[in-house]
């Protein structure tokens, strides 16, 4: 039996930035200029409601509700008292409620800042490098870079004694043209201590990266940053990418969609109450999670049956014959499903970063056994 445990909540569909790479806006899918701009308060409650007796019906310990978007900030302070409220009021006690939301930052001031704190919502950021690499992409509609903006959320965070729990640290889109080392190091000067890096959702077979010299950029530019965090050995760091390799590689199963192939265990509330799989596969086309569902009027699990979802639970037993015979399987799981789509076939292939994911996996095997020799290797005293 699937069960969920964390449910995206879209607060807005609509953003204060221009990011050349979002799924939301600039790829394949048009859903979000058909939405409402705020999640409005019947459908705040319906998806509370719909959430609430999923996880009462199949006794879930614990929930996440992350607050998303586009630009969750957006829709305002009051909105995000009401929901924690909302919720509040919905969920079975026996179910551990926590909240936390994905932010660009921008108007994230002392104010909200505070309230996030009142309210336990932790918050993470968008965070692509320093200013010339964030500021590339991550643009306002002016144009104007919304690097000074992120940090300067990023330190009001660090300062507030009541957010620095809540701190979920910062998300790197990667950008194979960057220099992924410098962009660690600029990450820890800014005192940043977890972070993850994330292969852009929006590429797949029918839209393949482009304008990449190596035959495996990716894992050339998250390389030199495994090499300078497992270098630094500081258990206070964590890079969530390479904690799930670590784990995969020890046996242990990890929740994660982008690896070990495990069956997803969310669920998305866009801003009309419509229930979807993973976010991402927005850039598999336009519409594509669109499943006829909404929490006003149907129960959580029903997505499950839909086929669209079903390809989202499969998790290993969907996978290509070429995943299912190679010996990464269980570590890869065949990568982030959208980076396995192509129209000709849907998602019956591997994943477009398979070299990248290959490569950076035998590297992270190969430091494990280099550092195991060296443990074992010193004498007895």
């Amino acid at each position: 039996m699937y069960v969920a445990n964390t449910f995206i909540l879209k607060a807005t569909s609509t953003c204060n930035l221009r990011c050349g790479y979002c799924y939301m806006f600039e790829q394949a899918d048009r859903s979000a200029e058909y939405q409402p701009p705020v999640m409005d308060s019947a459908v705040l409650r319906s998806a509370a409601c719909a959430i609430a007796a999923y996880c009462a019906k199949f006794h879930q310990p614990k929930a996440l509700i992350v607050f998303h978007g586009g630009e969750p900030t957006l829709a305002g302070p009051a909105w995000f008292r009401q929901a924690v409220q909302v919720f509040g009021a919905h969920m079975p006690a026996a179910c551990s409620t926590s909240f936390a939301m994905q932010t660009n930052g921008v108007l994230l001031n002392d104010d909200w800042v505070n309230l996030c704190a009142e309210l336990e919502i932790g918050v993470s950021i968008s965070l692509d490098g320093p200013p010339a690499v964030h500021d590339r992409q991550r643009t306002k509609a002016t144009g104007a870079g919304s690097y000074r903006d992120a940090v300067a959320a990023i330190q009001r965070i660090q300062r507030h004694a009541g957010m620095q729990r809540l701190f979920g640290g910062v998300l790197c889109v990667v950008n194979p043209s960057e220099d992924g080392r410098a962009i660690y190091r600029h990450f820890r000067s800014l005192g940043i201590e977890t972070m993850d890096f994330l292969l852009p959702v929006e590429a797949n077979w029918d839209h393949p990266p482009s304008g990449c010299a190596s035959p495996t950029p990716f894992a050339d530019y998250l390389i030199p940053i495994f090499d300078e965090w497992w270098s630094e050995n500081n258990p206070k760091v964590r890079i969530t990418y390479f904690d799930s390799l670590l784990h995969l590689l020890v046996g242990s199963r990890v929740h994660s969609d982008a690896l070990g192939g495990d069956p997803l265990t969310m669920v998305v509330v866009d801003c009309d109450g419509s229930i979807e799989p993973v976010d991402s596969l927005r850039a598999c086309g336009n519409g594509f999670t669109k499943l006829g569902l909404n929490t006003k009027a149907d129960p959580i699990e029903r997505a499950f049956q839909h086929p669209t979802f079903q390809l989202a639970l499969a998790g290993q037993e969907g996978l290509c014959a070429t995943c299912r015979r190679c010996e990464l399987r269980d570590i890869c799981g065949g990568g982030y499903l959208p980076s396995r789509f192509r129209q000709a076939n849907g998602f019956d292939n591997t994943s477009v970063y398979c070299a990248d994911l290959t490569k950076l996996i035998h590297h992270v095997v190969d430091a494990c056994a280099l550092h195991l020799t060296s443990v074992t290797s010193q004498p007895c005293v």
